[in-house]
């Protein structure tokens, strides 16, 4: 015995090991493909930016045109309004035309397929995905790079996974490790694009920790390959900040962190609103929207032009304190308005550099005013635009862990973790189930992807009086039934098993085609050979109290498909029969309430 199980012990380690071995293949791979694809959008995106702001604006106002001034403005202003519209026309048609899934902000995308599809990406989204970000970015939209490299980099996983002809869990996770290695590359965040793919899912402090592995390695491969090509420095570059100790100062990031919640409220609430007016009361092609919401932003944009495109550059200067607190608060405002339009519309982008964006607005706003109030207390303004990145995005994506590890590793401003962590949680907190990413769900238990690992914990609530009609008929057989009248009984039944009962009607053994298999094809047994004879006297039952995990366990440990029912009161007296087929009824009906449930809950905000 002992060394049987020494040999299963070794089954079992060999079989780890090469799952393990297997996962790090496919992280390396999924990773590297992730970090080339991440190099290829910042370069089309870098072009993209150069030929609509550059190019086409010097080629439309030539040189001769450059003095000349229309209402006091140049040119180049007036082309602002336009540019935009021309960037949602090309990318609406690409998007419309050829991959509706690459729509909006690709992170949602990538929610839904995880949820709902099986981790399944049709291969024209990524690279629709990419070409439409790219114009839609390039052309002053406001969104950012994190959903576009999200779905690109989960879109390649996927397709690697189905060419592999990977099951569906795995396919998930490969999903989950393409977008890790998409948004650890690009935004050189590999331990917090990590935990974001993981965390993102879900609104509840929830992590999907069977990809938290592939998530990392994907992750690290990625920022590797891609800092390779870019350096490996951070995004943004911040002074030297001190610790945050000094109580006073604790307690203005707790009150900030409100202020933060309140303003992602309405930054959600004016997101999601925009999105609803361009769908229901813009009845027009869904071709052209994206031009619309591009022309409203170029309205936007002649006045307030820091609201184009990402807008890291206009993030670095209010870290460095260049930027007035007025005009901080107003582009707080005024960049909610234009991801609104840009990405509302259908534009093809992220929502996580204008969540940075507006973040990192508000707090430098926030740290002026405190400044100034607080003189004695030397703030540094720039400690909570740094703050603010973190704890605004938290708050509004679902993600209060990786949002803060993300901004530490892009500004390299480890110090600011407390304030971070105090900001996060209560703008977390605050918004409760407001969310950026429509498509999480609450938790594990409500995922689709989930819905079969919860079978046990729901048979567990389950009783057996729940799962056997109360006018069942059992079928018993005396102890002294001679086995041709035995048979006869078998075949004229529905039941698979039979208990067999004594004079008194007492429970004494159980009966099972199996049993009377050896017995039939000897025909000078069966004038001999009684019931009793042939039954097995150690029988497994049950109670109507009992609960169905306990039910199926015995079941599956006895191999055998139906158990008696006794009364708890008389072991002896038979009143029921419980088969799988009960069990298995329970659990489906127990799957369609869920799923009812779930279909009458509005997928909208709440």
């Amino acid at each position: 015995m002992e060394i049987r199980f020494g040999k299963y012990r070794q089954t079992l380690s060999t079989v780890r090991m090469k799952s393990i071995g297997r996962w790090i293949v496919l992280g390396i791979t999924v990773g590297v493909v992730s970090g080339l694809g991440a190099m290829l959008f910042n370069y089309l995106l870098i072009s993209g930016t150069r030929f609509f702001m550059m190019d086409l604006v010097a080629w439309m106002t030539p040189e001769s045109y450059q003095s000349v001034h229309i209402l006091g403005f140049p040119p180049a202003r007036w082309l602002m309004i336009v540019i935009p519209a021309l960037g949602g026309l090309i990318s609406g048609f690409l998007v419309y035309r050829f991959a509706p899934e690459a729509e909006g902000h690709g992170t949602d995308a990538m929610i839904d397929s995880f949820h709902r599809k099986g981790g399944a990406v049709r291969p024209p989204v990524p690279v629709i995905k990419t070409i439409a970000s790219a114009i839609t970015i390039g052309s002053g939209g406001s969104a950012g790079k994190e959903g576009p490299i999200a779905q690109i980099g989960s879109g390649f996983a996927s397709i690697l996974a189905a060419f592999l002809k990977m099951d569906e869990p795995s396919r998930r996770l490969m999903l989950l490790a393409g977008a890790a290695g998409g948004i650890g590359a690009i935004f050189k965040a590999p331990l917090g694009a990590a935990l974001f793919a993981v965390e993102v899912l879900y609104r509840k402090p929830e992590f999907e920790f069977e990809g938290i592995i592939p998530c990392i390695i994907s992750s690290i491969v990625a920022f590797t390959v891609y800092s390779l090509h870019t350096g490996y420095g951070t995004i943004f570059t911040i002074p030297n900040l001190a610790p945050v100790t000094a109580p006073v100062e604790l307690l203005l990031y707790g009150i900030f962190g409100i202020l933060c919640a309140a303003v992602g409220y309405v930054y959600v609430r004016v997101f999601y609103g925009m999105r609803d007016l361009f769908t229901g009361w813009l009845r027009m092609n869904k071709i052209y929207r994206p031009a619309i919401g591009g022309l409203l932003l170029g309205v936007l944009a002649f006045f307030l032009p820091e609201v184009l495109g990402g807008g890291y550059d206009w993030i670095q200067s209010a870290i460095d304190g260049k930027m007035a607190m007025l005009m901080m608060l107003i582009l707080v405002f005024a960049k909610i308005v234009a991801t609104s339009l840009t990405i509302g519309s259908g534009g093809s982008g992220g929502v996580f550099a204008p969540s940075l964006f507006i973040g990192a607005m508000l707090g430098g706003a926030y740290g002026h005013l405190c400044g100034s109030i607080f003189d004695p207390l030397s703030l540094h303004p720039g400690a909570f635009v740094l703050v603010g990145m973190g704890g605004f995005f938290a708050g509004v994506a679902k993600v209060p862990i990786a949002s803060l590890i993300m901004v530490a590793e892009m500004t390299g401003g480890y110090s600011l973790i407390v304030p971070l962590m105090i900001v996060s949680t209560i703008s977390y907190l605050l918004l409760g189930d407001v969310s950026l990413y429509e498509k999480q769900v609450p938790a594990r238990i409500d995922s689709p992807a989930h819905l079969g690992d919860f079978a046990v914990d729901m048979l567990e609530h389950v009783t057996v009086s729940d799962a056997v009609p109360p006018d069942r008929k059992v079928e018993t057989i005396p102890e002294g039934c001679r086995f041709d009248a035995l048979l006869q009984r078998m075949v004229d039944s529905t039941q698979s098993n039979f208990p067999v009962v004594d004079a008194a009607g007492r429970l004494t053994g159980i009966l099972s085609i199996s049993d009377v298999r050896r017995v039939m094809l000897d025909e000078e047994l069966h004038n001999l050979v009684v019931a009793k004879d042939v039954a097995t006297d150690h029988v497994f039952t049950v109670n109507p109290g009992d609960d169905l995990k306990t039910v199926l366990r015995m079941m599956t440990k006895a191999e055998i498909r139906e158990l008696p029912i006794v009364d708890p009161r008389d072991p002896g007296k038979v009143i029921s029969m419980i088969s799988r087929k009960d069990i298995i009824r329970i659990y489906y009906d127990q799957i369609e309430k869920i799923k009812a449930g779930r279909n009458g809950q509005t997928t909208g905000l709440t």
